[in-house]
This record gives structure tokens, sequence and C-alpha cells, in this order.
């Protein structure tokens, strides 16, 4: 999971890819404008359509790898071995994907479809409110990474009910599995 991977408007591209994203926006402003309507007017009809869909994304660093290694161990041996958890703080998980051992409880064989990576570490929460949320390390910089999504029911249009929701969720995730306080996780500089 990377926020900064780029657009796929195509069938390939070669990394991340702004210019073919800037031309089918353009395009897209281009063809609104023959039928009188703004970007903004085109994108809650498809918030209304679809639903709203909101994201937010930071980081810790951390420069002790033992500790990035004890967090996301933890996670994997939550209330048991071998047992994730069920909850974090109020918030139902429903499922977790670990592609960093490959379990993927959303799966019949519980074996992720996504490749396994050894090297890093990647544990992906599917709550009971329609939220995700991914903690990862960086494969280059000191840091865990956190995104949080929810991608709401179309009925759902309470921009600020869903904002709250995902910074409580963001909040339960950050208080009840990073553990900044206790694990000495350096909070992102803004």
């Amino acid at each position: 999971f990377e926020e900064s991977i780029g657009f796929l408007c195509g069938t390939s591209v070669l990394d991340k890819d702004g210019v073919s994203a800037a031309v089918v926006v353009a395009e897209m402003a281009s063809y609104l404008e023959t039928v009188n309507i703004t970007l903004t007017q085109q994108l809650i009809k498809i918030y209304e359509k679809y639903g709203y869909h909101l994201s937010k994304t930071s980081y810790f660093l951390c420069y002790d790898p033992p500790t990035i290694k004890s967090i996301f161990e933890r996670l994997r041996n939550f209330d048991s071995p071998k047992e994730y958890p069920k909850f974090c703080g109020t918030f139902a998980i429903l499922h977790i994907r670990d592609v960093t051992t490959g379990y993927d409880s959303s799966q019949p064989n519980k074996k992720s479809v996504l490749p396994v990576s050894k090297n890093s570490q990647m544990i992906t929460f599917t709550f009971q409110n329609g939220c995700v949320a991914t903690l990862r390390t960086s494969g280059t910089e000191p840091k865990i990474k956190y995104y949080a999504e929810m991608c709401a029911l179309p009925e759902q249009s309470d921009t600020a009910l869903l904002e709250e929701e995902l910074k409580k969720l963001i909040e339960a995730l950050i208080e009840n599995f990073l553990e900044p306080s206790k694990n000495g996780l350096i909070w992102r500089s803004v």
C-alpha cells in the first residue's frame, strides 16, 4: 500500500504517473464544461452515487528496529499466541490481512492473495463499520506508516460525521496498536 503510487489510467504504468492522471482530469473537465458542470459538482454526483470516500495517512518515526518488530509481533499475538486483535478500542475488526506472514482472514484458506513480503511489516485491518486501516513499515526510512480510509454508503452523506468516525478510528489505532508513548515513537512533525 502506497499513498503516492500515482494513478493507473491505462493498462500499464512505469512509475508514479501524475502526467496521465492530469491528462484524464483535463479531458474530464473539458467534457464537463460542455454540459455546464464543474469538477466539484461532478465529484458530488459521484459521492451521491457511490458514497463518500475519505482517507488519512501519516507516520511515526522509530529508529529502533527491534521496537518496530515488537509492535507488529504484539499485533500477531494480541490476546494470546497467534491471535490477532478482535477490536481496536471500540471498533470491531472484521478481517485482517498480514502480508508479512501471508495470512488473510477474509480468504477461505486464510492465505493472502497478495505476495508475501517477509522483509517488511504490513498488516491491514478491515473494520465492521467499513473502515480499512493499514500499518506498515517504510522500506527506505525509519517510519511506521498508517493509512486509514472509509468508503461510506451513498446514503451516508454527513461528511462531518464520517470524518469524526475516521478520526476516532485513527486515534484508537494509534493508542491501542502503536502505543507511541510506550514504544518511544516520534510523532510526525507537521
